[in-house]
């Protein structure tokens, strides 16, 4: 088979050089023909296709590692900006955040006032919880709308009755 390579190679030097179209004659495209047609043809090396193959299966194993390392740095990176922005935040509703903060004034009479006024709104949160509890809340509310709605109901079958 090598053989036969080497006699191409030898049968395209020695052709003539003043023919510059770069194809074959129509009797070299004969016999070439021919030769393809009554010899063997060169074969591939055994091992080229599991060679190949191979090669394939590194570089899919190469890029998914790549990929899940990707991943796996994105969730991290997600991770420390979630519990840096948990750290650096600070607990409690906005409103409460504003009134947990005295203003720098530096004298005792602003702190004093801060304070008293930190008390009245926490007793007034107190007191409005008490007035809710005790007329019932939002449950109380519900089933005062329920009970007028079953009389609005009686009231109707009633009148239907008398009709």
């Amino acid at each position: 088979m090598i053989y036969q390579i080497e006699d191409e190679k030898k049968k395209i030097r020695h052709r003539s050089s003043d023919d510059f179209s770069g194809g074959l004659s129509e009797e070299e495209l004969l016999k070439l023909i021919e030769e393809v047609e009554t010899g063997e043809m060169i074969h591939a090396p055994v091992h080229l296709k599991s060679n190949v193959l191979t090669q394939i299966r590194k570089e899919r194993d190469g890029n998914r590692k790549r990929q899940l390392f990707v991943y796996r740095a994105k969730v991290l990176i997600a991770m420390a900006a979630a519990l840096m922005v948990l750290i650096l935040m600070p607990a409690g509703r906005m409103e409460d955040v504003g009134q947990m903060f005295v203003p720098k004034q530096g004298n005792a009479v602003s702190m004093e006032q801060a304070a008293l006024e930190r008390r009245r709104h926490i007793d007034d949160k107190w007191e409005a919880y008490r007035e809710e509890r005790a007329s019932g809340g939002i449950r109380g509310m519900i089933d005062d709308i329920g009970v007028r709605i079953s009389q609005f109901g009686e009231n109707l079958s009633r009148d239907q009755d008398r009709e």
